[in-house]
């Protein structure tokens, strides 16, 4: 008899699960303080996001136009970082609805993982801020020696560490990172566009979109079922 694979659903983090962007956005202007830089708006923190702390500290610094010495920009650099680590959810909220998800998956013993390109440590953290950590069978965030999404390798550790299967899992995200990663790794990929996407998720190749977590759930259970369907569907062997 063929042997249920239990469905991983993998989420990314930031833009998907929560809003982050305020924390990010205090923590550089509080970092760029003494520079002359004006205060740093939810939609222009929102489109730098997607890559990770340095690549958003980078595009910041560009597009603020400062003009500072090498010596300056390792040091506000430094004080970003470091400021964001001390309180990386202090205004970051969980996107309406993402709760109630987490616990109905939870009820249906589905396995579930968070792939973020945010530094791991942080990642963590702000899941325990958040009081969800308990929700995720794995967490795999960056580390030293660890590729980034779009690479395929961070998210298929996270399947791998949650117990799941590369062929029973759908990948959640709100960017070209999440539906590269996904379609490099072989897996279904669901594109929210409440997230963080300079351009409309609907210009990124998916296999479903939503719009907002009611939406999401719907999709979701549907997946859900659809494997549960297919592996009741699959031939006997004797």
């Amino acid at each position: 008899m063929p042997t249920l694979i239990t469905p991983t659903i993998v989420f990314d983090l930031d833009g998907t699960l929560a809003d982050t962007v305020p924390d990010i956005a205090a923590a550089l202007d509080a970092a760029l303080a003494g520079f002359g830089s004006s205060p740093t708006s939810a939609n222009e923190a929102a489109a730098m996001m997607g890559d990770g702390l340095n690549a958003f500290f980078w595009r910041a610094i560009v597009a603020k136009r400062l003009n500072l010495s090498a010596e300056d920009a390792a040091e506000v650099q430094r004080r970003f970082i470091a400021g964001y680590r001390q309180t990386p959810a202090k205004l970051a909220r969980l996107y309406p609805g993402i709760r109630d998800l987490l616990v109905v998956l939870r009820s249906h013993n589905v396995r579930v993982a968070v792939c973020t390109n945010k530094q791991e440590p942080i990642a963590l953290d702000i899941l325990e801020r958040l009081d969800i950590r308990g929700f995720f069978d794995s967490v795999v965030g960056y580390r030293d020696g660890r590729p980034k999404k779009p690479h395929p390798g961070p998210l298929l550790e996270a399947i791998a560490s949650a117990g799941g299967h590369r062929d029973r899992a759908l990948m959640i995200g709100d960017s070209g990172a999440d539906s590269g990663a996904a379609i490099a790794a072989r897996i279904d990929v669901i594109l929210v566009s409440y997230g963080y996407s300079p351009i409309s998720v609907q210009m990124l190749p998916a296999d479903d979109y939503a719009d907002d977590a009611h939406e999401l759930h719907k999709k979701v259970m549907h997946f859900i079922a659809s494997e549960i369907n297919a592996f009741r569907r699959a031939p006997l062997d004797f």
